[in-house]
C-alpha cells in the first residue's frame, strides 16, 4: 500500500505564451522595453514595462531587471497574486537556448518587481515574465535584451538521440507516451534514478511548492510553455476521462496562492517523494523545442535539458464552420483568448446545455472544471464537448480550465 502511495505521478498543466503572444517595441540605444499583447481582451487591461539598470547590460556585471505592470488606465498594478510561491516568475534564455535561468523579481516600494542578475556571457537574451493579475488570466510577456561583452560562440541546437541525461548523481529518463506531433496532446513522463544504484529516487525535494517545474521553448523563441505540476488526479495517461468525485475532492485550486503551514511542511519532509513526474502538453508548431525540467535534491536545484523534434501531423482539425453544434445548446469557444463568451445566462430549473469547442492547442484549457458541480470534462482540440445539468437555484456557477487560469461563469436567473 505504501509503495502505491509513494509512487504518485504528478502531472503538469501547461501555460502557453500562445495564449497571449507578445509584440516587443524597443527604444533605440536602451534596454527599456514595453511589451503589449496581441490578445485584445488582455492587452486592453494590462501591459508590462521592462527596464534594466544600467541600461547597457554587460556580461559579468550585476544588472537590475525591473518590471512594472500597468492596467488599462495606466495605473501601476501592485500586489500581484502569489502563484507557486512567487508573484512573478522570470525565465531568461539565450538566443541559442544554451543558457537558461529561472529567477523571481520581488515587489518594490514603487510597485515594480525587481531582481538582480549577472549574465556570464554576451549575446541576445529572451525574457519571459509570467504573472497573473487579480481576476485576470495568466499573462506571459516577453522582451529581448542585448548583453554586450566578449563575443560568445553560439551553440547549435540538435535533437537528442536519446532522451536520457545524468546530472549531479541523478539519471533522468524522459518517455513521451505518444509521437511528438503538432497539436497532439501527450504526456512527457520523466523517471528519476540514482546514478550509482539505478534505483528510483525517493528523496526529491519540493521546489516552489512542487516536485518539478518545466519550461518548453521553441527554437525560434516564439512559443513558450511554463509548466507546473499538479495533483495525481490530473494525470490522464491511459485514461482521458477523470471521475467527478476525485476531482472535486482532491484537485488543486490554482487560482489560490500556494501556502504551506509548518505542519504540512514537516509532513512533506518525512514522506517519500515520487520518482516519476509527468507533464501534460501539446506542441503548437513543428521544429525543435528545448525542454528545461527543474528538480531539487539536497537543497540544490537541478536543471535538466532535453531537445526534441516535433513534426507535422496528418490529422486535420475541423474548422468551427464544419462543426455541427446542437441548436438547443449555447456555444463556448476555447482558444488563446480564453472562454468566449466567458459569461452565460440561463433560467433556473431549465436544463443547461453548453457546447465547448477548443480551437487550438495554444492554450492551457485541456479540460473544463465546474468545481461546485463535481463536473470535469476533457477538451480535446477540434472536438465538441457537451456539459449538461439542471440548476436548482439562482446564482452564479463558475467554471475554469484545469489550472484555474482561464475562467468563466454561468448566471442562473
Amino acid at each position: 500500500m505504501k509503495t502505491l502511495i509513494f509512487a504518485i505521478i504528478l502531472t503538469a498543466g501547461l501555460f502557453l505564451i500562445g495564449c497571449n503572444p507578445a509584440v516587443e517595441t524597443k527604444k533605440e540605444n536602451t534596454n527599456q522595453t514595453v511589451s503589449e499583447t496581441k490578445n485584445e481582451t488582455t492587452s486592453a487591461k494590462f501591459k508590462a514595462e521592462f527596464k534594466s539598470n544600467p541600461s547597457e547590460v554587460k556580461a559579468g556585471e550585476q544588472t537590475d531587471l525591473s518590471f512594472t505592470v500597468k492596467n488599462e488606465k495606466g495605473e501601476i498594478v501592485k500586489d500581484l497574486p502569489v502563484v507557486h510561491e512567487k508573484p512573478m516568475h522570470l525565465m531568461v534564455v539565450s538566443e541559442d537556448l544554451a543558457e537558461y535561468y529561472h529567477i523571481h523579481p520581488e515587489p518594490q516600494a514603487d510597485g515594480s518587481y525587481k531582481v538582480q542578475h549577472v549574465f556570464p556571457n554576451s549575446g541576445n537574451f529572451k525574457l519571459y515574465a509570467d504573472f497573473t493579475p487579480t481576476n485576470s488570466p495568466q499573462i506571459v510577456e516577453n522582451f529581448m535584451l542585448k548583453v554586450s561583452g566578449k563575443k560568445h560562440t553560439k551553440v547549435e541546437l540538435k535533437a537528442d538521440e536519446k532522451l536520457e541525461k545524468t546530472i549531479d548523481g541523478l539519471k533522468f529518463v524522459m518517455k513521451p507516451n505518444a509521437e511528438l506531433l503538432v497539436g497532439k496532446e501527450l504526456m512527457l513522463n520523466i523517471n528519476v534514478f540514482d546514478e550509482k544504484t539505478n534505483k528510483p529516487v525517493t528523496d526529491l525535494e519540493k521546489y516552489l511548492g512542487e516536485y518539478a517545474h518545466f519550461a518548453i521553448i521553441s527554437q525560434d523563441l516564439t512559443k513558450f510553455v511554463h509548466a507546473h505540476p499538479m495533483s495525481k488526479e490530473e494525470n490522464s495517461e491511459g485514461d482521458h476521462e477523470m471521475s467527478n468525485k476525485s476531482n472535486s475532492n482532491e484537485m488543486m485550486d490554482e487560482s489560490k496562492p500556494h501556502t504551506h503551514d509548518e505542519k504540512t511542511e514537516m509532513n512533506d519532509m518525512k514522506s517519500l517523494s515520487p520518482s516519476k513526474v509527468s507533464a501534460h502538453t501539446s506542441f503548437p508548431q513543428s521544429g525543435l523545442f528545448k525542454i528545461f525540467a527543474q528538480f531539487k535534491r539536497g537543497g540544490k536545484v537541478i536543471t535538466v535539458p532535453f531537445v526534441v523534434n516535433v513534426t507535422e501531423s496528418d490529422a486535420k482539425v475541423k474548422s468551427v464552420s464544419e462543426v455541427q453544434f446542437p441548436t438547443d445548446a449555447k456555444k463556448v469557444m476555447v482558444s488563446k483568448n480564453g472562454f468566449e463568451p466567458s459569461e452565460i445566462s440561463f433560467i433556473k430549473s431549465e436544463p443547461i446545455k453548453i457546447a465547448f469547442y477548443r480551437t487550438d492547442a495554444e492554450n492551457c484549457a485541456n479540460e473544463v472544471i465546474f468545481k461546485d458541480l463535481n463536473i470535469t470534462k476533457k477538451l480535446p482540440v477540434g472536438k465538441m464537448v457537451m456539459v449538461e445539468f439542471t440548476p436548482k437555484e439562482a446564482g452564479e456557477i463558475s467554471f475554469s480550465c484545469g489550472m484555474g487560469m482561464m475562467k468563466g461563469k454561468i448566471i442562473v436567473q
